[in-house]
């Protein structure tokens, strides 16, 4: 006969307690190990990239130099005459600015949207603080020193800037602006400048990531069909453009395709053209420079599924009768979209981020985004029209990077299906 023992019943729900300690022992230890990356990550790559896409809407320039006619502005339209109380506000924020440091950030920002302004709050500024504190009619006095504070235009400028959150650099970067009374226009043709940017970067990305496409998928092939000995001396031929600095491959292909360069020069000793030919400064030299330094992206993704095909289905499905065209369609095509999907998306998402080829090869008709960028940064330090040129490039590439994904999910299943 049985006796019941009741450390035995317990003994389930003691060991799931111990499997459940050590389990949570493990997931600590593995935190901790992965924790200095997560910090180098949040320090080097996160914080900077979070701080760029708030500088793309903040806008707090015009109220911390000018309180007290933002607070007068606060309730005033474009359609409304102006209180009296702004003119006062403006002049005790002139004589409040001891220095021009004081007010340039702001007198920056409004330049951005008027231009002109920041002549305007400069000599108002020195004008002010050169009288007497008491200057009587503060309408007049202001009048007195420019005609254009009795327009709305500088004081829609100063109200639309008045923060703390703006969408005047995306508007911007879009060729859109707000008007007097805040209504979105889009910007006169002859100042627009960025719409034709973004549209070069995208066609320059699809150009290069579809000839990418054209030159390496024969070689990938070619790779995964040949002996170990000679497909290693191709995987070395594809790995050499890595071996040399992106910079000076760029400036190769400038020498090589000037108008003294070598293909000219051959081109003319052959008698095959009468004078150089126009081979740089625009988007065939960029292509060709493109294709030279990311060709290695969509070959190595296509040859480590190429690789993987068994060969002996394509002669089963072409034993059965199926033709050539049917047998890479419906057998191998659907075993190396995987390739095709990580390849096509390296070259495309790496040539959106290009900045050394277009500056250097393209012509000024062939500036995207990247180059854009550096120019507001570098040249006229106006971070927040970069931080929100920067946005567009980010969500852009989010947004074909989920299409992307979803139209390869659909290709492959159709695919199948068939």
């Amino acid at each position: 006969m049985k006796h019941w023992n009741p450390d035995a019943a317990d003994l389930p729900a003691t060991l799931a307690s111990r499997v459940s300690r050590s389990q949570r022992a493990a997931n600590t230890r593995a935190f901790l190990l992965v924790l200095p990356l997560l910090l180098l990550l949040l320090v080097v790559f996160i914080l900077p990239v979070a701080k760029l896409l708030v500088r793309s809407v903040e806008d707090g320039e015009v109220a911390g130099a000018l309180p007290a006619t933002v607070s007068a502005l606060k309730e005033w339209t474009s359609g409304q005459s102006l209180p009296d109380s702004a003119y006062a506000a403006l002049l005790q924020d002139m004589r409040a600015a001891k220095a021009s440091a004081d007010l340039a950030p702001a007198a920056t920002r409004l330049n951005y949207s008027l231009p002109g302004m920041r002549a305007l709050l400069m000599t108002t500024r020195s004008r002010v603080q050169s009288t007497e504190q008491d200057s009587g009619d503060p309408h007049s006095a202001l009048l007195a020193i420019s005609s254009k504070w009795a327009t709305p235009e500088p004081w829609a400028a100063i109200k639309q800037a008045s923060g703390p959150l703006t969408d005047f650099y995306l508007l911007a970067a879009l060729d859109l602006k707000r008007d007097a009374s805040g209504a979105i226009r889009k910007v006169p043709s002859s100042e627009s400048a960025f719409l034709t940017s973004i549209q070069n970067t995208f066609e320059i990305a699809l150009g290069v990531t579809l000839l990418c496409l054209a030159f390496g998928f024969p070689f990938a092939y070619l790779m995964s069909r040949t002996s170990d000995r000679i497909a290693s001396i191709m995987i070395f031929v594809v790995l050499l453009p890595f071996m040399t600095a992106t910079m000076v491959r760029a400036l190769a292909w400038g020498i090589i395709l000037g108008r003294e360069g070598v293909i000219n020069d051959f081109l003319l000793k052959a008698g095959l053209i009468g004078a150089p030919l126009d081979l740089l400064y625009n988007r065939t030299a960029v292509y060709v420079s493109l294709l030279h330094i990311f060709v290695p992206y969509m070959i190595l993704p296509l040859y480590g599924v190429m690789k993987t095909v068994s060969h002996a289905q394509l002669r089963a499905a072409a034993s059965l009768g199926a033709p050539p065209l049917t047998v890479f369609r419906r057998v191998y095509l659907p075993q190396i979209t995987p390739g095709l999907a990580a390849g096509g998306l390296l070259v495309f998402i790496q040539t959106l981020g290009v900045f050394v080829v277009p500056a250097l090869l393209g012509g000024s008709q062939e500036q995207g985004l990247p180059v854009l960028i550096a120019h507001y940064v570098n040249k006229t330090v106006n971070w927040g029209l970069a931080a929100a040129l920067s946005v567009i490039l980010l969500v852009s590439v989010y947004i074909l990077y989920w299409l992307f994904v979803r139209l390869t999910k659909s290709v492959s299943l159709s695919l199948d299906m068939r």
